[in-house]
């Protein structure tokens, strides 16, 4: 767009805002830059919030995941989640070529699964962006993220009352591992879970852990595996991303 057509449609926005051609306020001017009292008010209900209120988000999740095809795991602890990671990698079938492989994450709480031993036996190898080798280390792990059977990722968030995943992209968490395996399994803890939208734009507008690391390249929603009916009206999974969508919660 050139400085004239962008001057032109500044102004357009100007008049359907009722707004005088010579308003010069910044963006600082317009956007709050202090949280009101309702913000704050949401801030501490979202801290203090006890196991029983997590339960019942808990609850909303698991409903909200059924029509979605999408399936919801409480578990204790990552052992157990580690345990049923391997059922899933030994009961599906490769769907490119005949070996099947595993993407994951560079992140604490996914490394504490310890895949690699856990699928040892399968003979399912795992691969993290940062043990991949190459001259081009982002685009070979990509690569192995086309043909993996499992992609397996931490999430920021999950909204209960959609059960949709929020997630960032960062260094060592590629969008790639959630989107091109033909199973996505996402993991987060009891305390990442958020009642609505609401909660999770203000955590991201005011929280101070957030307002620290601002956000991020790119901010991800998954709600459901990925699903089309574009032809004959007919619900089909996997068409353009993953097939299969689990989420793991971990509760201790």
């Amino acid at each position: 767009m050139t400085e004239i057509r962008q001057a032109e449609f500044i102004q357009t926005i100007k008049r359907a805002l009722n707004r005088p051609a010579d308003d010069t306020r910044s963006l600082r001017d317009i956007i709050e830059n202090e949280p009101q009292p309702e913000d704050i008010r949401l801030l501490r209900e979202i801290r203090d919030r006890n196991t029983k209120m997590r339960h019942t988000l808990l609850e909303k999740i698991t409903a909200a995941g059924i029509p979605l095809n999408m399936v919801v795991s409480v578990k204790p602890n990552v052992a157990e989640i580690a345990a049923s990671i391997a059922e899933i990698a030994a009961d599906r079938n490769a769907e490119w070529g005949d070996k099947k492989t595993l993407v994951a994450w560079d992140h604490p709480l996914i490394e504490s699964l310890a895949l690699p031993a856990s699928l040892d036996a399968l003979d399912v190898p795992v691969y993290f962006p940062g043990t991949v080798s190459g001259a081009d280390r982002q685009a070979a792990f990509r690569a192995r993220a086309e043909g993996a059977l499992i992609g397996v990722t931490a999430a920021d968030y999950c909204i209960a009352e959609t059960a949709t995943l929020v997630i960032k992209s960062r260094v060592g968490q590629p969008r790639c591992t959630s989107l091109l395996p033909s199973i996505h399994i996402a993991v987060i803890r009891l305390e990442q879970v958020l009642s609505n939208l609401k909660e999770l734009y203000t955590l991201l507008k005011w929280d101070p852990a957030e307002q620290s690391e601002g956000l991020t390249d790119c901010l991800t929603f998954i709600t459901g595996p990925s699903k089309t009916a574009d032809i004959e009206a007919t619900l089909v999974h996997g068409a353009h991303g993953p097939r299969e969508l689990h989420l793991y919660i971990l509760t201790s």
